[in-house]
């Protein structure tokens, strides 16, 4: 383990980045207080952390992690975005993923819950199908484990349930999260059944870093746009910001 510094450009708002891990933490897998993100990885002896701050000039970040998993990092933190590029520039960043399929499927179940009750089923899915690390540390079950997991004992949809199952079967056969064709990932996601407009937009903001990912039919983003309190038009092309950019402003 070694301590690497990421560049960042400002501004960047890390401790919104952070707000956001932290309602969306996975048990057992992050941590994350105001001012620190953890994550524990599988390693020979058990689980090796992952620890990332604000460096103390607050220029770059400061990831005490190894090599290979820089670029993971720079995507789960939105490093390379310059905030120039954006109608508005301001420290808003895409936050992205350290692992794809444990973000999309806690994306589909959050499909039309609260995130606090995704968190719990999510924690739920952790505790009965990853493997145990130590205490309260998981390995989050890999899509192998999942492609045929009884999910609807933790109480979800047949619907949900079957989506997860679909992306299991499809990440593990046709790794799905290969594919650098943002249109081509979004019809196979959408020929899920189970996945629609927005988890299939959320899945690509998040997993697949596209900048214009955008879900249109998200109540929040709807609102803000019939009130224009956004112009759409004028972040085309970097519409995962804009979504960004209303859910922190507040603007719904």
């Amino acid at each position: 383990m070694k301590e690497f510094k990421i560049s960042i450009h400002k501004p960047y708002d890390f401790k919104t980045v952070l707000a956001f891990l932290k309602r969306h933490e996975a048990f057992g897998i992050e941590k994350v207080s105001e001012d620190c993100y953890l994550r524990y990885v599988p390693a020979d002896d058990g689980y090796r952390v992952i620890k990332v701050m604000m460096s103390e000039f607050d220029d770059a970040l400061s990831v005490l992690c190894q090599v290979d998993d820089l670029e993971k990092i720079k995507h789960l933190f939105d490093t390379i975005h310059n905030p120039k590029t954006l109608p508005k520039p301001t420290g808003v960043r895409v936050i992205g993923c350290y692992d794809p399929f444990e973000v999309a499927v806690s994306i589909i179940l959050g499909q039309l819950i609260s995130v606090v009750g995704a968190t719990k089923k999510l924690a739920q899915l952790i505790k009965e199908f990853g493997r145990p690390l130590k205490d309260e540390i998981y390995h989050f079950p890999p899509p192998t484990k999942l492609i045929d997991a009884p999910l609807e004992t933790l109480g979800i949809t047949k619907t949900k349930a079957s989506a997860i199952r679909s992306l299991a079967l499809t990440s593990y056969h046709d790794k799905i999260f290969l594919e650098d064709d943002f249109s081509k990932a979004r019809e196979r996601l959408l020929c899920i059944k189970g996945i629609g407009p927005w988890t299939s937009e959320m899945i690509m903001m998040r997993c697949f870093k596209d900048r214009d990912a955008f879900a249109k039919n998200d109540l929040f983003i709807q609102k803000a746009i019939k009130e224009n309190l956004v112009d759409e038009k004028l972040w085309m092309s970097n519409r995962a910001y804009l979504t960004h950019y209303i859910w922190n402003k507040g603007l719904a």
